[in-house]
């Protein structure tokens, strides 16, 4: 064959050469396989970091340098790509020469014939070892980061650029009762006190749109309702070309010290309404290069376009003449790094206007040692002497925040301080000498009674890496204690230091331990108040022409309303008066207030349930330097008995029709010890939640389930009080029979809890045998608990008068005792009462009877006997 044949397959050759040379010296990790799958070739790289012969690594010999928990999904996911013909692209883990595995993006793309056909796959391995290790740190670094915020001991949150809220902290939830999606959808004008929306707004939006810090006192709303003071604070943070790309924020609360500082307050709002609207631009330099950076709130101060380079020689230029030297030595040593500056002097601009402008910076390195100059520029042109009027408030304010701000220090486990701020300093009473000296030690911080405690939180800290804020308390450096209440987070997972942030309890305390001195004195004097009002039978009152201000619980009592109810209002209290005395009363009370003196009034009041009581008023109108009623002060006196005593003939000729009544006002007095019991327990039971609920809403933390179920308790306990009061209240009124539906077991029980106490004291049991699921009964449900009742009381008292007579049962007995329970329904209740009663009477020894009605109901009453008692 002659060269000009052989021309083609040379020309092949040398490609295919070319193309293995190409591939050899690429710097990636090349392979080939057969359709089947086995490996048939890889590249020099791959066999030079696999430190391992081709025979070693061709057909399925790269297995064994695949991390064995890689194994498994690496070979079933390429045996699923050699059956489907789709690319193989995994990642897995493969041991290099060192013995280290690495993390590969292995890829593999079929080559296939012109029918589809599957002819041999060729791929790569890409090394992304080190984007895989840069993602686990910064996942990790932003799980430390959470872990901090959630532990400082304020309200976090963070914005975009246009305000919209992107995170708030679990805290913030917690305290706000909202999801994160009501703070995006709802806002957080839910969460502002109505009156501070529009200034919070404007302050926060004015931020903003001028790029400046936000600073703000407003009211927010717990999920519990109440609306504590808080000051919010927010700051921008900017990209390279100091445009805003998030807005983050801390609110922390400073209710207590709002309601004793409240000049200050006004004060400190002043201040921010002035920073929101002062103008102030940031500054970057670097004198080793002459870099300079400054934002665009500089430019409009020096009066430059946005667009002019920044240097420091058209910084010169804006300094006044008689300034410029002094500048020029100030920036000199600043470029040296030999101090800060704070200093105010004067712009001339190109008008010939002047302006005062306020410069502070501080010297800074960066990680390579290079000195970097960082600074503000405000113009105080306005007004200087306001300006510094504002600073040294500004200052005072400063210092007092410096006192109640929060403490942060950093230690080992091993109970040493490493480092610590002013705050916490003087929080503990120690100064930066004894931090150096190395003196400080949280664990000997730590009262001895708490070391158990603290033990166990440490334990947990090294374990989850989380500690919850815990109130707590430490020694200060002259021996005394201060409360505190502490957060604390570790830097890294399984690390030995961690960041502590500690805040003073103390004015909060000493503020709880005073309100509880003052609501028990306060407590203490009203019930001295309440027990002789209701011992004088004289109510006090306070109300206007068209408000009743204050009732005394008597007053409730003698005009019949509940004092659960709230004060009623004025026209519903008028009504209580008689119809036939509310003209005489109002005329008489009207003339008294229009001659401006003192007046009595004896009426008559009319209660819902037909009572009339007579009352005599004595009452003290107040007016007001204008000669305007401000409140008239008024005492009430129940004179009720010394006018029936003077109505005497009017009441005899009601005793007939009172009788039944008096019997069961009797009756319920007998009853008063088991009622007392009934309806104290549930009153100190509902008294103790509340309590409880108090001490937990009194948290820094509120237990917000605790209080939960605690005043679900109270409410509990307040309906059991009220339904007992209700029963003995059908009992002792007097009103006309109704009809209604009800059911015949519970009317029983009520019954035997009412007659509790006189079946005690007559050493007599009472059982019932009642039957489940009957139907409700029509009928007046007081009038069958009233025979009942009695029927209850005059066995009882019967069985008494008989105990002693000696044994003996007449079977006749029994059914005398039948017999006058049906006689209820045929010959009515007096007289099966009175046949059973007699029957009772009239047998000695043990007696037991039962009555069984159609509807199941019985009873069964137990005599003791002398020689034996069931």
């Amino acid at each position: 064959m002659s060269k000009e044949d052989n021309g083609p397959e040379d020309a092949l050759t040398s490609g295919e050469q070319e193309l293995r040379l190409l591939v050899e010296a690429i710097p990636t990790l090349v392979w080939r396989a057969a359709p089947d799958g086995n490996f048939d070739y890889v590249n020099k790289r791959m066999l030079d970091y696999l430190e391992a012969p081709l025979s070693d690594v061709i057909g399925w010999g790269w297995m064994d340098k695949v991390h064995p928990d890689d194994v498994g999904f690496k070979v079933r996911s390429w045996l699923q790509n050699l059956e489907s013909g789709k690319p193989h692209d995994v990642v897995c883990r493969i041991r290099g020469a060192d013995g280290r595995y690495r993390w590969f993006e292995v890829r593999g793309e079929p080559l296939q014939a012109s029918d589809g056909t599957v002819l041999s796959w060729l791929g790569v391995l890409i090394d992304i070892d080190d984007r895989r290790t840069a993602e686990k740190a910064l996942r990790e670094s932003e799980y430390k980061l959470r872990q901090i915020i959630d532990t400082v001991p304020g309200l976090i949150w963070s914005t975009g650029s246009d305000g919209e809220p992107t995170h708030v902290s679990q805290g913030l939830l917690d305290y706000s009762g909202m999801r994160f999606e009501d703070f995006r959808h709802v806002g957080w004008k839910a969460f502002v006190h109505p009156d501070d929306v529009l200034e919070t707004e404007r302050a926060y939006y004015d931020a903003i749109q001028s790029g400046t810090s936000y600073q703000g006192v407003m009211r927010l709303r717990r999920a519990d309702g109440e609306l504590r003071w808080h000051h919010a604070r927010c700051e921008p943070l900017r990209d390279r070309q100091g445009r805003i790309v998030h807005w983050y924020g801390l609110s922390v609360d400073i209710e207590e010290r709002k309601q004793a500082e409240d000049r200050l307050r006004r004060s400190e709002a002043y201040l921010a309404e002035a920073q929101s609207l002062s103008h102030t631009g940031s500054f970057g330099w670097t004198p080793s290069t002459g870099e300079l950076h400054w934002s665009d709130e500089i430019s409009r101060i020096l009066e430059y376009d946005p667009s002019v380079r920044p240097t420091i020689e058209r910084v010169l230029q804006r300094i006044h003449p008689e300034d410029r030297a002094m500048m020029r030595r100030v920036l000199d040593e600043t470029s040296r790094g030999e101090k800060d500056f704070d200093i105010t002097h004067r712009l001339l601009m190109p008008d010939g206007s002047v302006k005062f402008v306020h410069l502070l910076s501080r010297v800074l390195k960066d990680a390579t040692g290079t000195l970097e100059i960082a600074g503000a520029l405000m113009d105080v042109t306005e007004n200087t002497r306001l300006y510094r009027d504002l600073a040294e408030r500004e200052a005072k304010i400063r210092r007092l925040v410096e006192a109640n701000i929060i403490g942060v220090f950093f230690g080992d486990f091993d109970g040493r301080i490493l480092e610590a701020n002013d705050a916490f300093l003087r929080i503990v009473g120690y100064d930066r000498e004894d931090l150096a000296a190395g003196s400080l030690n949280w664990k000997d911080l730590t009262p001895r009674d708490w070391g158990q405690r603290d033990a166990q939180w440490i334990e947990g800290h090294k374990r989850t890496g989380v500690r919850l804020p815990i109130e707590k308390e430490y020694f200060r450096k002259d021996g005394s204690r201060v409360p505190i209440l502490l957060g604390s987070a570790t830097f890294e997972e399984g690390g030995n230091q961690s960041v502590a942030f500690v805040l003073d309890l103390t004015e909060r305390k000493q503020a709880e331990r005073a309100a509880r001195r003052s609501a028990e004195a306060l407590r203490s004097s009203e019930a001295y108040l309440a027990e002789a009002q209701g011992l004088s039978h004289t109510g006090s009152a306070a109300f206007n022409e068209k408000t009743i201000l204050y009732w005394s619980e008597e007053t409730y009592r003698i005009l019949g309303f509940d004092p659960r109810d709230g004060v009623p209002s004025y026209e519903a209290a008028a009504q209580r008066t008689h119809p036939d005395d509310q003209e005489r009363v109002r005329e008489q009370a009207r003339r008294a207030v229009q001659q401006k003196r003192d007046f009595t009034l004896e009426y008559r009041i009319l209660l819902p349930a037909g009572t009339i009581k007579h009352i005599e008023m004595n009452a003290h109108p107040k007016f007001s330097e204008s000669g305007d009623l401000v409140e008239v002060v008024s005492t009430l006196i129940d004179v009720t008995a010394r006018k029936r005593a003077q109505e005497e003939h009017e009441r005899l000729r009601q005793l007939e029709s009172d009788l039944a009544h008096m019997n069961r006002l009797s009756m319920m007095g007998e009853l008063a010890a088991s009622l007392a019991h009934e309806i104290t327990q549930p009153i100190a039971a509902a008294r103790n939640n509340a309590r409880a609920a108090l001490n937990f809403l009194g948290k820094q933390s509120p237990e917000l389930g605790e209080v939960r179920e605690a005043l679900s308790c109270v409410v509990s306990d307040a309906d059991r009080a009220g339904v007992i009061v209700d029963r003995i209240r059908d009992h002792i009124k007097k009103a006309p029979p109704r009809k209604h539906r009800f059911d015949l077991n519970e009317a029983i029980n009520e019954v035997i809890v009412l007659a509790r106490s006189a079946i005690g004291e007559n050493g007599v049991s009472v059982r019932t045998r009642l039957a489940d699921g009957l139907a409700p009964v029509e009928g007046d449900r007081v009038q069958l608990q009233q025979v009942l009742l009695n029927l209850v009381l005059n066995a009882a008292e019967a069985i008494v008068a008989v105990r002693d007579s000696g044994p003996g049962v007449d079977p006749e007995l029994i059914e005398r005792v039948f017999d006058a329970f049906y006689t209820t329904k045929s010959g009515g209740v007096g007289m099966g009462l009175s046949i059973c009663r007699s029957i009772v009477e009239a047998h000695s020894g043990r007696l037991w009877a039962e009555a069984n009605e159609p509807r199941g109901a019985a009873f069964q009453f137990t005599l003791p006997s002398p020689e034996r008692s069931s």
